[in-house]
C-alpha cells in the first residue's frame, strides 16, 4: 500500500515539475527574445508575469483530469491505508507457467 501511494506522489510532483520546466523554457525564450528586442526591463516582468500565468491556466487546463484522477486515487490509497495499515499485496510464488525458460548451462 505504501508502494503504491508513493507512486502516486512521485506521478503528482513529476507532472508538477514538467510543468514548471515547460514554463521555466518558455520564460526564458521570451525574455531572451524581448532583451534582443529591446523591451524595457519593467515591461519585460509585467509581460513574463502574464505569460506564466496564462501557461499555468493553460496547464490546468490541459491536465485538469489527469491530476484529479491521480489526487483521486491518492486519496483513496490514503483512506484505504488509514482504515486497514496491514493491507498489501500478498507475498506468494509465481506460478511455474509465468516463469521465462533459462537457457541450459553447459560446461566444458
Amino acid at each position: 500500500m505504501t508502494h503504491a501511494i508513493n507512486l502516486i506522489v512521485f506521478l503528482l510532483l513529476t507532472v508538477a515539475g514538467l510543468v514548471m520546466a515547460v514554463t521555466g523554457f518558455i520564460d526564458g525564450l521570451l525574455a531572451s527574445a524581448m532583451t534582443a528586442a529591446h523591451v524595457p526591463a519593467n515591461a519585460q516582468t509585467i509581460l513574463l508575469f502574464i505569460a506564466a500565468a496564462c501557461l499555468v491556466v493553460f496547464a490546468i487546463k490541459a491536465l485538469g483530469r489527469v491530476l484529479a484522477a491521480l489526487v483521486i486515487v491518492l486519496l483513496v490509497l490514503l483512506l484505504l491505508h488509514k482504515t486497514d495499515p496491514g493491507l498489501g499485496m500478498p507475498q506468494g510464488h509465481v506460478p511455474a507457467w509465468m516463469t521465462m525458460p533459462t537457457a541450459p548451462h553447459i560446461t566444458l
